[in-house]
């Protein structure tokens, strides 16, 4: 397979774990955020469940990504998450600096690239025989 195929899922595969397990385990610092965005992070974590499903659904997307085979399937899953972090950090967390900006850049370019490198698996999986 392809090193930058491999690069992309090995990195963005232990991003979503890491930051999955951070739901869990507070084991990483906090970054800066704006007001809206600790209101926005405030209200997901006081729903009592939220933000534990989405840090599961993190470290399962994280581990299927990291394998070649299950790598569309992770894909498929982490994808609203994706969205989600995307329109979070451009719309809420635009003013702390160049690091939001980065991240989506990260997250979009690699996502991208894993998804339209797979593309037969795509349509094996949306087209009718």
């Amino acid at each position: 397979m392809n090193p930058l195929d491999t690069f992309f899922r090995i990195v963005l595969g232990i991003i979503f774990i890491l930051f999955g397990f951070s739901k869990f385990y507070a084991f990483m610092p906090t970054p800066p955020m704006t007001p809206a965005a600790a209101n926005f992070i405030a209200a997901i974590i006081s729903t009592g469940y939220l933000w534990n499903l989405v840090g599961i659904i993190e470290i399962i997307g994280g581990i299927l990504v990291l394998y070649q085979k299950t790598t569309v399937t992770g894909l498929l899953i982490l994808s609203p998450i994706v969205i989600n972090i995307v329109l979070y950090l451009g719309f809420l967390q635009y003013s702390i600096g160049p690091a939001p900006f980065l991240m989506i850049l990260f997250l979009l370019v690699s996502t991208c690239y894993l998804a339209c490198k797979r593309l037969n698996q795509w349509k094996k999986l949306f087209l009718p025989n």
